[in-house]
Formats: C-alpha cells, sequence, structure tokens
C-alpha cells in the first residue's frame, strides 16, 4: 500500500508517541502522549478501527495478534465507551468441549438451542445466524478475557438454564471497568496506538479501491488522514444523542438515558454514506430501573432477590421480573412515570447499594411500614396491605401481577426504597453484518474492507436486545472482525510485498 505520507520511513514508537502531541490527544498509559514541535497528520495503517469500546479493543487485539498494523481512533478523552459503564453481568454458555459425558454435552446443545429461541423470539427480527455464533462464541470469549487477567469469578445461573451462566467479578470492581482496564492493558503490552479526543468525520473508498481513508478531526480542530487497507467500525449505538432517538425512533417517548456521551450514531454515519444496508433503526431499548437524576442503573440483582416495584398509591403493577420492555412500559404508564423499589434487608445488593448511594436524595431507609409509607408519600393502609400479600404469598400466586422468583417478605427491617424511572439503555439495530462482520451493502453484497462490530451493528438482537448479551455480543464479534480485517489486509498485503510498520507523515 502507498502510505499517505511521501515517507516511507518506518515510524518508532517514540515518534508516535510524539506525534499524539501534535494532535492534541492527552495522555493514556503506555499509549500516544503528549509533544510539541511536530505538525504531522497523516497515517497509514493495515488495520484501522473506529471506537476504543470493548468491541473495538478486541477488535484491535486480535488484528494485532494475526500480525496486522493496527490503529484505534477514539472521539472521546478516554477509551471505554459504554462498555465502560456495564455493571449487570456477561451472559454465556457452557462450552460442551468441557463437558464431562455424551448426556452432559447433548444437554447443554439442546439448552443452547433453546436459549437462541429465546433470544430470537424477544428480538422478532434478529438473524439466527448470528445469534449461534453469540452463543457458540461466548465460552471462548470469556475464556479470552480471563487470560487476560478478567476476574469473572462470580457465577450465577442465567434465566432458570443449567447451563446458561451469568459472570461478575467477585472483587466488587463494575463489570465493565475490569473488563475495559484489562482490554486497554493487553492493548498497551501490544503497543497499538490509541488516538483519543479523534473524532472520524467521513471515510471514502481509495480511487482504484486499494484501501479506505478516514477522515477525522481532533479536539483542537487538526484535520488527520488514515488510509488503512480494512477498517472496523465499532463506534457503538446512538442511544446517547436524545436528538438521534427523537428524529430516528419518532414514536418513542422523551426519557433520559444510561449511554455514554459518545454514543451518538457515528458508525452509523459514516457506513450510510458507503451504502452501507441498515436495520431496525426505529428500534430503542429502555432500562426500567435508573436514579431519576443520574440516570444511573439499579441493578436487576435487586428485584431478582426479593425487590418489588410500587406506584404512587403504594400498589404493585407489574411482574418486577418481566422483560426490560414490559417493566418499562408499564412504568410509563404510572403517575409520574416513575416507581418506587422497595425491599428489607434480606438482600445482599440492597446493603452493598446502602454503603454505595449514600445520599437520601435516592436511598432511603425506615423502620416501619408507616414512616415508609411517609417516604414514599403513599397511602398506609394499601401500602400495609401490598407488602402483606408479599409476606403472605412472596408474590408467587395471588398477587395480581404473579413472579417466576419470591419477593422479600419485607420482615427484615430497616426497609429500604429508591425512586426509579426507565431510561434510554440501547440501539438494537445498526449496521447490518454477515458471519465474518462483513458490511453488507444495500444493494447487495458486500461493501469492500469495510468491517462492523458491538451496538453499532443491527441483526444480531434484532428489535430488542437480550438482558446481559450486549458485552458479550462486543467481545466475540469485535475479535472476528478484527482478525478477519486482519487476515484480508495481511493477503493484499503478502502480493503487493511486505509492508512497514505504521507510518506516519
Amino acid at each position: 500500500m502507498t502510505p499517505v505520507s511521501p515517507s516511507r520511513t518506518a515510524i518508532s514508537r517514540r515518534r508516535l508517541l510524539a506525534l499524539a502531541g501534535c494532535l492534541g490527544v492527552p495522555a493514556i498509559p503506555g499509549s500516544l502522549k503528549a509533544a510539541e514541535g511536530l505538525d504531522c497528520c497523516n497515517f497509514t495503517c493495515d488495520v484501522a478501527v473506529i471506537g476504543g469500546g470493548a468491541a473495538g479493543l478486541a477488535a484491535a487485539i486480535a488484528a494485532h495478534e494475526a500480525g496486522a498494523r493496527v490503529l484505534v481512533i477514539e472521539k472521546m478523552p478516554m477509551v471505554g465507551g459504554n462498555s465502560l459503564l456495564a455493571c449487570e453481568a456477561m451472559l454465556y454458555a457452557d462450552d460442551p468441549k468441557d463437558a464431562r459425558s455424551a448426556a452432559e454435552r447433548g444437554e447443554i446443545m439442546k439448552e443452547r438451542k433453546a436459549f437462541l429461541s429465546q433470544v430470537l423470539a424477544r428480538g422478532k427480527t434478529g438473524h439466527e445466524d448470528l445469534g449461534r455464533i453469540l452463543i457458540e462464541g461466548s465460552p471462548d470469549a470469556v475464556k479470552w478475557l480471563q487470560s487476560l487477567g478478567c476476574n469473572l469469578s462470580e457465577r450465577t445461573e442465567g434465566f432458570g438454564f443449567e447451563h446458561i451462566w451469568e459472570l461478575r467479578p467477585a472483587n466488587r470492581v463494575p463489570l465493565g471497568v475490569e473488563v475495559m482496564r484489562h482490554l486497554l492493558y493487553r492493548a498497551e503490552q501490544h503497543n497499538i496506538p490509541v488516538l483519543t479526543r479523534m473524532r472520524a468525520t467521513e471515510l471514502e473508498r481509495g480511487a482504484m479501491g486499494e484501501g479506505l481513508f478516514i477522515h477525522a478531526e481532533s479536539a483542537d480542530g487538526r484535520i488527520v488522514l488514515v488510509e488503512a487497507r480494512d477498517v472496523v467500525l465499532a463506534t457503538g449505538g446512538f442511544a446517547g444523542s436524545l436528538e438521534a432517538v427523537s428524529r430516528l425512533c419518532p414514536k418513542a417517548p422523551v426519557l433520559m438515558t444510561t449511554n455514554a456521551a459518545s454514543a451518538t450514531g457515528d458508525g452509523l454515519r459514516l457506513a450510510n454514506d458507503l451504502g452501507a444496508k441498515i436495520l431496525d433503526l426505529d428500534s430503542v431499548v429502555m432500562q426500567p430501573t435508573t436514579l431519576p437524576l443520574s440516570g444511573e442503573i439499579i441493578p436487576m440483582a435487586l428485584r431478582r432477590e426479593g425487590a418489588i416495584l410500587v406506584n404512587a398509591d403504594g400498589k404493585r403493577f407489574v411482574n418486577e421480573l418481566a422483560e426490560p420492555e414490559v417493566i418499562s412500559q408499564a412504568m410509563l404508564e404510572q403517575p409520574g412515570a416513575s416507581a418506587w423499589l422497595l425491599i428489607d434487608r434480606s438482600s445482599a445488593t440492597a446493603r452493598a447499594l446502602r454503603d454505595d448511594l449514600l445520599s437520601p436524595v435516592y436511598f432511603h431507609s425506615d423502620d416501619s411500614i408507616l414512616e415508609l409509607s411517609a417516604t414514599i408519600d403513599a397511602d398506609f393502609s394499601t401500602l400495609a396491605t401490598t407488602l402483606d400479600c408479599c409476606r403472605r404469598t412472596r408474590c408467587l400466586h395471588d398477587c395480581g401481577f404473579e413472579r417466576p422468583r419470591a419477593s422479600a417478605s419485607f420482615t427484615m427491617k430497616p426497609f429500604y426504597s429508591i425512586k426509579v424511572r426507565p431510561a434510554y439503555h440501547g440501539t438494537p439495530g445498526g449496521i447490518a453484518v454477515d458471519a465474518a462482520s462483513r458490511v453488507e451493502a444495500r444493494n447487495g453484497g458486500f461493501i469492500p474492507r469495510l468491517y462492523a462490530a458491538g451496538e453499532t451493528t443491527g441483526g444480531l438482537w434484532g428489535r430488542e436486545r437480550f438482558d446481559n448479551l450486549g458485552l458479550s455480543g462486543a467481545i466475540v464479534f469485535g475479535r472476528i472482525a478484527g482478525a478477519n480485517a486482519a487476515r484480508n489486509a495481511l493477503a493484499e498485503s503478502a502480493q503487493a510485498g511486505a509492508a512497514p510498520a505504521i507510518q506516519a507523515g
């Protein structure tokens, strides 16, 4: 590949560290650090990854380990994106190769098939092949993360299956932080350059089809040009932009968002301009239990441990373990479009939240039902009747809104209450890709040299995303995209002769 710059001299890491300074990029440990006096803003590489979340860094690492020269472009001051905010769990299926008997292998395969059916039924328009790849690839993704040092040792059964699991760090570090710090550390070990505060504004084909050109702009207004043999789009969805949600999902209510500010659909725009096929853009996923002012997520674990939702009258109005979209819609129909999450001291998650959410604005503690009714401004008699039903039936029967797991008995004081409301959580639609993460074209076939992974893609989930599969999908398809982009780039590089290291000019 002909480099963007006239110079064909391989650039050293010291030079790359200095170049970050001319682009106004702040330092991140072991990556591109600031320096002054340089005026070079053109780069060339085998694989360029746009987006520094879990999918982007997984793609960059996979591409590098396949032998490609890799460059990551991230518009925010730090890597992570929405992946950094993941706080629930990472879902995966057991690997039949690890089974102890033929009978166990058969049971694992049976559960995988049943679980895939649930994922497809939930999403309605999801692609079966992509869903199967996700489920089959999830154990390798987990093993790979653990090989990087990720603490994913806390394991609980997922959704009633014996071979589908939810993983969490056992060290009380949030899941997203645990995963992202180890992905970043591996990228640092590989000396993969990461250009932060660098927004990709345009993606164009080379005149002779020899590569893709990324036009980018640094935070201080400098224009940057990156020439890459192949590009991986991993910029996330658009639920962080309320303007984009209102424009693309006109029937959606006006809500806050749980997303990072980076989730504005940049990859969708770049791919669309090249003629990519886009799926289900009018769909947005809601998270039912978030704090009203900050959008911080109150984890589902609280509801699984027995928390109930009551409205302003002190009445239950929904099965608290139903699908997030069902709960969210039911909450939006309540007075104030909000609800109170109630639990007693029996919940370990509630006790942990008590320590984390010290502000009485968010987390309340009362020693009697009378005090609790005053806190949530509900009728005492109505609330007492609701909690008495929980004591007698644990909400498994005869409570109007049954639930598959028992509620708290509300006999262990104090009683905790948190006011919650729905917020936008993700966008399951996006760029259409195939099993190799190649981007599909609107007029058929594929867009040469272009791959995509993570929430910027569509088709994997359909119109609704299954709980706790987002991070799994980012890792599985990020690695697929990076490896395939590198394979394609290196095959062409071999035909053109040996290529130098990442160059800048």
